[in-house]
């Protein structure tokens, strides 16, 4: 069934296309499709103009200059498009409005599940589905403490809860399913149990993933189309929603479907585990390229208070002398990368790994199990002080295969040229071993691609801290 973004965009194409057209009659060929009778919908519509076409929910409320307004479910497979006066109808073709420049507005429908309702100015609130509707999902209309108080009175599970119109308008099946996946909430989770945080970043991604959705024209899985008959463009941006058995772009899990209140349901198990009581304590995932200025974010945080675990400094704690570590790395890669005083030569291992892929994956498959241990006792010990955030500092949150492990997470970005001369002037290095760094890890793109929240640090240090700041506030992280 088309949502929101497929609703408006069919919206703003007839709006572009018969915007101001004047309808000289109207034929009905499937009588139950329209209300009133047809005798007396066809007459209403003699001679009206189109003022203008409006939406609510997955609703179209088309406005005639003789105070009427029809409202258009196109339910399942309903369409409008436009032809010239007396081109031949197709056997799915329902209703045609005749305009009076010598065109009709065709509705097809090969289901016949749509319905058109035409009542006074006014009166569409009381055309079923629009009277008990949800608020608009805006910025302005869909606001936090409605939504914390919509979520605390109900023990439903997730899913259905955000398919009921009646709660929010306008989301369906494929935009639950994303908007669940971005904000890591298991779409068997009960309403009730979500935290302010999550709630607050589930009304953040539903209005972007929305957004992004009516840019894309919309999301065409099975049949829908625009007014102009193109197809739309946003199913190559869907994440979760029929992708299972492929990969999760996030943390690598192989993406799984079942069924939620009997709706097809696409999920990542590893991303979107099911809490029994889901932690206040957020922990954000910090990341980004190699001297990017990720050091620079993490002043932020450390100026307020907020605790910082670096996984660099819980890196070089997991394979200090004596470790399981150290020994599986002198295993692995021979004893030369152990120095005489029993510590790690990290300059002759990253020799070693940085220029060779399947080395560094092997590197990681030692080390990420140790770092992984590490960063959830420290944060078990965080969430038992309820402490409100903390930040995993991780240049390889990626790579290191932890991206799963956060809550939410923060990338930040720099031009290639830009990251170049300052990994080259930071660390000394020949542009051709400062290259070799960089692509040693997850391209930026790709981490961008899946970040929640990406900080520009090509400006000033005041512009890229104030990035940190408005999504702090944004969120209610900090006091």
């Amino acid at each position: 069934m088309p949502e929101l973004p497929e609703v408006e965009t069919v919206r703003r194409g007839l709006t572009r296309l018969v915007g101001g057209a004047t309808i000289d009659h109207v034929d009905v060929i499937y009588e139950k499709m329209v209300s009133p009778a047809p005798a007396e919908f066809k007459q209403q519509l003699a001679g009206v103009t189109i003022d203008q076409i409006d939406r609510r929910g997955k609703y179209l409320l088309f406005r005639f200059d003789n105070g009427m307004t029809m409202v258009s479910h196109l339910r399942m497979e309903g369409k409008y498009d436009v032809q010239p006066e007396g081109a031949p109808l197709t056997k799915h073709t329902h209703v045609v409005f005749h305009l009076t420049d010598g065109r009709e507005l065709r509705y097809t429908d090969t289901r016949k599940f749509g319905r058109m309702n035409l009542v006074k100015n006014g009166a569409e609130l009381q055309v079923a589905g629009l009277k008990t509707i949800g608020p608009e999902p805006t910025p302005d209309t869909l606001t936090f403490d409605y939504m914390k108080q919509i979520f605390n009175k109900s023990k439903k599970v997730i899913k259905p809860f955000l398919l009921d119109q009646s709660n929010i308008a306008g989301l369906g099946n494929i935009y639950v399913d994303e908007t669940l996946w971005m904000t890591r909430i298991n779409p068997e989770q009960p309403a009730n149990t979500l935290t302010d945080f999550q709630i607050r970043f589930l009304r953040e991604n539903i209005l972007k993933e929305l957004s992004k959705a009516i840019d894309g024209h919309g999301t065409t899985v099975h049949s829908f189309s625009t007014a102009f008959g193109n197809a739309g463009e946003f199913q190559n941006q869907l994440n979760v929603y029929g992708r299972e058995g492929e990969p999760c772009v996030r943390c690598g899990a192989e993406l799984q479907k079942t069924k939620v209140a009997q709706r097809g349901t696409h999920y990542c198990p590893r991303c979107q585990v099911l809490k029994k009581k889901p932690s206040q304590t957020v922990v954000l995932g910090l990341t980004g390229g190699i001297a990017t200025g990720k050091s620079s974010v993490a002043t932020v945080f450390h100026d307020r208070d907020i605790p910082v675990i670096d996984a660099d400094q819980v890196a070089r704690e997991v394979v200090e002398p004596d470790s399981l570590a150290l020994s599986q790395i002198a295993a692995t890669f021979g004893t030369a990368m152990i120095q005489p005083d029993g510590t790690l030569d990290r300059h002759r291992l990253g020799q070693r790994v940085f220029n060779d892929e399947d080395e560094l994956d092997k590197l990681n498959a030692i080390t990420s199990p140790a770092i992984h241990k590490a960063v959830k006792k420290q944060v078990a010990a965080y969430r038992r002080k309820h402490t409100p955030l903390v930040v995993f500092d991780a240049p390889t949150l990626f790579e290191g295969d932890y991206a799963y492990d956060v809550d939410v997470i923060m990338v930040v970005a720099l031009d290639t040229a830009a990251q170049l001369q300052r990994l080259m002037a930071r660390d000394n290095m020949s542009e051709a071993d400062a290259r070799s760094r960089i692509n040693s890890q997850l391209p930026l793109a790709e981490k961008i691609n899946v970040a929640d929240i990406v900080v520009d640090n090509g400006g000033s240090i005041d512009k890229t801290k104030a990035q940190v700041v408005e999504w702090l506030n944004k969120l209610h992280l900090v006091d």
